[in-house]
C-alpha cells in the first residue's frame, strides 16, 4: 500500500538549523510545504536538488521574492490548501472562521497555515477539513527556545495521521 509523508514547516525567520534538523529526522518523504516567513532562501536548508517536492508560500515577513500567496495540490486522495493564515485573520478568530470558510470553498481536505508559531491542530467536523499549524521551525512562541513542526501521513485507504513534534 502506497503511503504519502509531507513535512509541514513554518516562520523559519531566516534560522535555518532547526530546519535541516527536521529534513534529516524525517527523511525519507514526499513533500516539505512551508507556510511562509522563510525570510530567505530555501535552499540554504533544502540544498539545490533535494530528493523531494519543495511546496512554499509567502509570510507576512517575506519582502519580496518568488513565493506564491498560497498554494493548492494534491498529496495522494488528499486536496492540500497552503496559506501563511495573516490574510484570514488566524491570530485573532478563535474558532478559526474565515479560514474555514476559505477552505471550504477551495474544496480543500487539509489546511496547512502559520503566522501565529502556535501549533494548532484542529478538525472542522462540518466540512471534513483538517486544519493545521506546525507552529513555528525557527522558535515557537512559548519562550523554551524549540522550534516546532509536524509530519502528515496519508494512506491510499483514506486515512490521515498528523503529528506535531518539536526539535
Amino acid at each position: 500500500m502506497k503511503e504519502y509523508k509531507i513535512l509541514v514547516v513554518s516562520d523559519s525567520h531566516g534560522r535555518y538549523g532547526n530546519l535541516q534538523r527536521a529534513i534529516e529526522r524525517e527523511l525519507p518523504f514526499d513533500v516539505l510545504v512551508h507556510c511562509g516567513d522563510v525570510v530567505g532562501d530555501i535552499a540554504l536548508a533544502t540544498g539545490e536538488n533535494p530528493p523531494y517536492e519543495v511546496r512554499v508560500v509567502k509570510g507576512n515577513c517575506d519582502f519580496g521574492g518568488s513565493f506564491p500567496e498560497e498554494e493548492e495540490f494534491k498529496v495522494g486522495f488528499c486536496n492540500l490548501w497552503v496559506t501563511h493564515g495573516n490574510r484570514y485573520n488566524v491570530k485573532y478568530e478563535m474558532e478559526l472562521s474565515t479560514l474555514k470558510k476559505a477552505a471550504k470553498g477551495k474544496r480543500a481536505d487539509i489546511v496547512l497555515f502559520g503566522h501565529t508559531h502556535c501549533q494548532e491542530m484542529k478538525m472542522d467536523d462540518e466540512n471534513n477539513i483538517l486544519l493545521l499549524n506546525p507552529g513555528s521551525i525557527g522558535e515557537s512562541r512559548f519562550g523554551n527556545g524549540y522550534g516546532t513542526y509536524a509530519t502528515i501521513k496519508i494512506t491510499e485507504d483514506y486515512e490521515i495521521f498528523p503529528e506535531m513534534k518539536q526539535i
